[in-house]
């Protein structure tokens, strides 16, 4: 009588997890963990800094902007302060009329 044989999938395939073989000694391991970490938010705050900084450019131009509208309304406003003053005020006061509801 013929056995049919086991077929062997990917399951079988034994792996570095299944083995229990680790590529760092525990005894260095932490040191490596670290240097990652430590790397890794490194990167992350480079990045930030290059966010950080095109933020800062873009509020930079928009506050110089604001200061340009700014000088230009209060010239705006001297000029018609000036010329009001070039207005003469009425030369008889003017009449006010009471009201009695």
């Amino acid at each position: 009588m013929n056995v049919p044989k086991k077929r062997r999938g990917a399951t079988a395939i034994k792996s570095i997890h299944t083995v229990a073989v680790r590529s760092i000694p525990k005894t260095e391991r932490s040191q490596y963990l670290e240097l990652y970490t430590l790397g890794s938010e490194k990167g992350r705050l480079m990045n930030e800094r290059l966010t950080l900084d095109a933020r800062r450019q873009t509020i930079d131009l928009h506050l110089a902007s604001i200061n340009e509208r700014i000088l230009s309304l209060q010239q705006e406003v001297t000029r018609e302060q000036q010329a009001e003053a070039g207005v003469k005020a009425p030369s008889q006061p003017v009449r006010t009329v009471d009201i009695n509801y």
